[in-house]
C-alpha cells in the first residue's frame, strides 16, 4: 500500500466523520440535480391560454406588474424579482448580516396570453448575479444588474471575475454583498401549479348559464319545437327535452370557453403537495445542463468520498 493510502486508511476520526459528512452531502447534492433534471424533462411546455389546470412548465418572458415597482435594494434596480445577502468579514469567515427576497407578483407572458406568478417558495436560477464588496453599507449602489447590449454576456462574465478577483486580492472590504434579480423582458422558465381563478366557478357557471339559455328557448317556442320536436306532435316530450338540455349545456360550454378566452386570470404558483417549483431566466436547455452538470460532480464526489470511508473503515473493523 502507497504511503498517501497508508495515511488515508489510518486518518483521526475527526477525518472519517467528516469524509462520512461530505460523502452524504455530495450524494443529497447529486440526487437533487437528477430529480430537477427529470422534473425538466418530463413535465411537457404548455402555452398560458391552454394550459391544463396543475402542475404545469411554461415558457414565456417576464414582465413587471403596474402599479407599484419592484426595486432590488443593494442596487436600486427596477425589476421582477430579486433575493439578495449581506456578510461580514469576520476575520477568515464571513458572517449572515441580512437576507432576503422578494415576493411581488409578477407576469409570465407568451405568445398566447400572461400568467401571474406568486414567487414565493419558488427555487429561483437567475443569471443576474452579482457579487462585490465594500467597507461601506452598499444598500442603494448604483444598478449593477443593467443589461449592456454592446457586451451581453461578455458583460456578465467581466463584472462577476473582476469582483472575484479584488476579493482574492484583498480588497473587499468588510462586507460582502450579493444579489439575483430577474429583470423586466428576461427569458422566464417556470414550473409550477397553474390555476385559473375562476376554474373553480366553471360547473356553477355552465350550470347557470345553460339554465338561461333554456328560459330563452321557452321564450320562443316556435323555434324550441322547430329544433326538437323530432315526432313532429307539436309538444315537447321528456325525451325531447333532454335533448333539449343537452343542447343548451353545450351551447353553455362553448360559450364560457370563449369568455375565458377573452378575460381570464391565470397564476403559478408554489405547488400544494411539495413538488417543485422553478423560476429561472436561464433557458430550458442550459438549465437542464446546470442540473445534470450538479448530478454528475455530487455523485462523482460520493464516490470518491465513500470509496474513502470505506477505507477509513476497513482498518477500524
Amino acid at each position: 500500500m502507497s504511503d498517501w493510502l497508508y495515511r488515508l486508511a489510518h486518518a483521526p476520526d475527526g477525518i472519517a466523520a467528516l469524509t462520512a459528512v461530505g460523502a452524504l452531502a455530495a450524494l443529497w447534492t447529486g440526487y437533487s440535480g437528477l430529480r430537477r433534471a427529470r422534473h425538466i424533462e418530463d413535465v411537457p411546455t404548455a402555452r398560458v391560454r391552454s394550459a391544463p389546470q396543475g402542475y404545469v412548465e411554461l415558457t414565456g418572458t417576464a414582465h413587471a406588474m403596474e402599479g407599484e415597482p419592484i426595486i432590488a435594494p443593494l442596487s436600486n434596480t427596477v425589476c421582477c424579482w430579486y433575493r439578495y445577502r449581506v456578510e461580514h468579514r469576520d476575520g477568515s469567515r464571513w458572517d449572515l448580516v441580512e437576507s432576503g427576497s422578494s415576493d411581488g407578483i409578477f407576469l409570465l407572458r407568451d405568445e398566447t396570453g400572461e400568467c401571474v406568478v406568486d414567487p414565493e417558495g419558488a427555487e429561483v436560477t437567475s443569471s443576474h448575479t452579482r457579487s462585490w464588496a465594500s467597507d461601506g453599507s452598499g444598500f442603494g449602489g448604483l444598478p449593477v444588474h443593467a443589461r449592456l447590449p454592446s457586451l451581453g454576456r461578455t458583460a456578465d462574465l467581466v463584472v462577476g471575475v473582476g469582483g472575484k478577483v479584488l476579493e482574492a486580492l484583498g480588497g473587499a472590504g468588510q462586507y460582502r454583498y450579493t444579489e439575483a434579480v430577474i429583470l423586466d423582458g428576461d427569458p422566464l422558465y417556470a414550473i409550477g401549479e397553474f390555476h385559473s381563478l375562476s376554474a373553480g366557478d366553471q360547473a356553477a357557471s355552465i350550470r347557470d348559464m345553460t339554465g338561461a339559455i333554456l328560459r330563452e328557448w321557452k321564450r320562443q317556442p316556435e323555434t324550441l319545437r322547430e329544433r326538437f320536436d323530432l315526432d313532429r306532435d307539436g309538444a315537447i316530450d321528456p325525451e325531447e327535452w333532454d335533448r333539449a338540455r343537452a343542447a343548451a349545456e353545450r351551447e353553455a360550454s362553448a360559450e364560457y370557453a370563449a369568455s375565458l378566452q377573452r378575460a381570464h386570470v391565470h397564476t403559478l404558483r408554489r405547488p400544494a403537495d411539495r413538488r417543485y417549483f422553478l423560476l429561472s431566466n436561464l433557458e430550458e436547455f442550459s438549465l437542464l445542463r446546470r442540473y445534470r452538470w450538479r448530478k454528475r460532480l455530487g455523485l462523482g464526489i460520493f464516490v470518491l468520498l465513500a470509496a474513502a470511508f470505506a477505507m477509513m473503515l476497513s482498518t477500524r473493523i
